[in-house]
């Protein structure tokens, strides 16, 4: 097919300039804390309160032993925060890049890979106190957690594909940012992430037809020292397949045209 063609020399020609990306996604964390005192380490400051406080509540709410409850929701957390800036900020990534757009002939994928270097930075910040808190709650890995490698790579290719699709979007109809907003205020009280799919009993069928819930569970189940259910493994494969065409698409008929709409 002339698009899937179309996109993978834009891909190969975006990979090329892979020092370039990175570079300029260390420099977005950089600018983002410069004249700070503690940098970097209000992520993780922030995200700790958060997580203690959630985990505190969730405890006491269902009855669990908080040993329990905090590395549960520290990993569906940590996770989920990485997803939804991936589908916020994806909306923005051409609008944001739009001055260097405007100097500079580069492939669209680049300004993509700056984006998720950026935020895999930030989510690497976050790897620190999951494992703090799993030192202190003695979850000990074991050859299940290198599962989470792939895991986290189809959540990447996915990352790729959806911030493609509605940059491109959004580029064109602003609408859909905000759309995307509002919908993220909903979707952590119908996903499973700060609490167990078994707690919905005969309504678990809310997280089985629910993305969101298998794209936390292929890293997290793995974190946590258990095995991702087929399920989700074969239910994410196909979004990504679903997902790699019509990002193939999109950027190869719109690829043209983006620069008009900045």
């Amino acid at each position: 097919m002339k698009f899937i063609r179309t996109s993978a020399n834009d891909l190969i020609s975006a990979l090329k300039l892979w020092r370039m990306a990175f570079f300029l996604g260390w420099e977005d964390i950089r600018q983002r804390y410069v004249r700070t005192v503690l940098g970097p380490l209000w992520l993780i400051m922030g995200a700790a309160t958060w997580i203690g406080i959630t985990s505190f509540v969730m405890a006491a709410l269902f009855g669990q032993d908080v040993k329990h409850t905090l590395p549960f929701v520290a990993a569906g957390a940590l996770i989920w925060t990485f997803i939804a800036n991936i589908l916020n900020e994806g909306c923005l990534v051409f609008l944001q890049a739009a001055g260097i757009m405007q100097a500079l002939h580069l492939p669209l994928l680049f300004h993509v890979f700056r984006f998720l270097i950026r935020h895999l930075i930030i989510l690497l910040h976050y790897c620190v106190l999951l494992f703090i808190v799993f030192y202190f709650c003695d979850v000990s890995l074991s050859w299940h957690t290198w599962l989470a490698l792939p895991g986290l790579s189809l959540l990447l290719i996915n990352a790729l594909c959806i911030s493609c699709i509605l940059g491109i979007i959004n580029t064109r109809y602003r609408d859909i940012h905000q759309l995307i907003t509002t919908s993220l205020v909903i979707l952590p009280f119908i996903t499973p992430i700060f609490w167990e799919k078994a707690y919905l009993k005969k309504h678990e069928w809310i997280a089985t037809y629910n993305p969101f819930y298998h794209a936390v569970e292929l890293v997290r189940a793995p974190l946590l020292g258990h095995t991702a259910a087929l399920t989700s493994w074969v239910y994410i494969g196909w979004i990504t397949l679903l997902g790699t065409i019509v990002a193939s698409y999109f950027l190869a008929r719109h690829k043209d045209k983006i620069i008009y709409w900045l």
